[in-house]
């Protein structure tokens, strides 16, 4: 496997955390992902984010997961960015909470860990 293709695999890796956390609602999992001083910054509907990543991790906990609920949350990543130790990925998340996401996160590579530091977000009420 190439360098390359081994740095695309770690942070598929980090991501599949991010999902997984999100689909069972598995803080520790989010809690794996993200630097202890990420931050998260968005729009959900007409509601504005801009909060310590402590914010996703007390939605998480207190919301219902889709994996309980019911509800078909899908996940896709439409595209992964690397540059050196830092790298990019865009994320599709369709019915979370009645909502459609937009997620961006840059990571980071920090003793040989990648780790998300941001997540920037933007969420649409689902359409009937």
């Amino acid at each position: 496997m190439s360098t390359r293709c081994s740095e695309l695999e770690s942070i598929r890796q980090i991501i599949d955390l991010y999902i997984d956390g999100v689909r069972h609602g598995k803080v520790a999992s989010l809690q794996q992902a993200f630097h202890p001083q990420a931050s998260m910054f968005g729009w959900m509907g007409s509601n504005l984010f801009v909060t310590p990543i402590q914010g996703l991790y007390d939605y998480v906990a207190s919301n219902p997961a889709p994996a309980t609920s019911g509800e078909p949350t899908q996940f896709s990543i439409t595209s992964i960015h690397v540059a050196g130790n830092s790298a990019t990925v865009e994320l599709a998340m369709d019915a979370y909470h009645a909502h459609d996401f937009y997620d961006c996160f840059q990571l980071l590579k920090i003793e040989d860990q990648w780790r998300i530091v941001s997540k920037l977000f933007h969420a649409d009420p689902q359409t009937k």
